[in-house]
């Protein structure tokens, strides 16, 4: 199998790396020498784009001002393009004669292979492919198809999501260090209380609000934090947020 990867800067690299674990040969299209350094070995080669057209899939994870540009040079290509490139639609990418199109929007767990990975394809992708797109996306994380709609609602959930899970995880750090715990044992504390409470959920199927009262003892400590977050307006802080969020996207896709 031959993949290429067209754009190796934050995103692209992780692709590349990740990805080269299923490919016999995998070409990295990048218009800066510096970012290649850390790929002079096998499987990577450099290649330009049109040697890129002769892989079976190509990864575009070029800036949205670029993208059109590229597909220009991959007009008729007929393996399976995956693009990662923010807002741009599948519709628009086929208006360059390009049918086979998986639209991915990744996160940035995906470079501890904990991403989320948000996929919708193009009609002509046949069920094989997506099956194996899937698969290969998997390297980097938890793969979930779904309707290309609702890519504004991905992008603030998983996208832009992450940054508000570090303000919260901040938050708990800085209250840790108020107590008087370190800073180092504060953050082994709070790494391990977000890893091991998503897994809890994620393994038993549950409503969080089962396990938040299965947590919370009649006039206890953490009934009283509780009280003091629904003061404060914690959940419709993170409410309003998301939405926010997601109504930026809806206006950067021209909706």
């Amino acid at each position: 199998m031959k993949i290429s990867i067209i754009g190796v800067g934050n995103m692209g690299s992780i692709f590349a790396e990740k990805l080269s674990e299923k490919a016999e040969k995998v070409l990295l299209v990048e218009k800066v020498p510096e970012k290649l350094e850390r790929f002079k070995r096998k499987p990577f080669e450099t290649a330009d784009v049109e040697a890129a057209k002769f892989s079976d899939y190509i990864v575009l994870a070029v800036k949205p001002q670029d993208a059109s540009d590229i597909l220009d040079h991959l007009k008729g290509y007929t393996g399976v393009l995956i693009s990662i490139v923010a807002g741009l639609k599948i519709s628009k990418i086929e208006e360059h004669d390009i049918q086979k199109v998986a639209r991915v929007m990744p996160n940035v767990g995906v470079r501890v292979e904990e991403g989320i990975l948000a996929v919708s394809f193009s009609e002509k992708v046949h069920s094989e492919e997506r099956e194996s797109v899937k698969s290969l996306l998997e390297n980097l994380g938890l793969v979930v198809e779904i309707e290309e709609e609702h890519f504004p609602a991905i992008t603030a959930l998983t996208g832009s999501g992450p940054a508000f899970v570090f303000i919260m995880m901040e938050s708990f750090l800085d209250a840790a260090v108020k107590m008087g715990l370190s800073f180092e044992v504060a953050k082994k504390l709070v790494c391990k209380l977000f890893e091991g409470s998503a897994k809890l959920l994620f393994e038993t199927e549950e409503h969080p609000a089962v396990w938040k009262h299965r947590v919370s003892s009649p006039a206890g400590t953490t009934i009283e934090g509780i009280v003091a977050m629904e003061r404060s307006g914690v959940r419709g802080g993170i409410i309003e947020s998301l939405l926010i969020s997601y109504r930026r996207a809806l206006e950067l896709e021209g909706r």
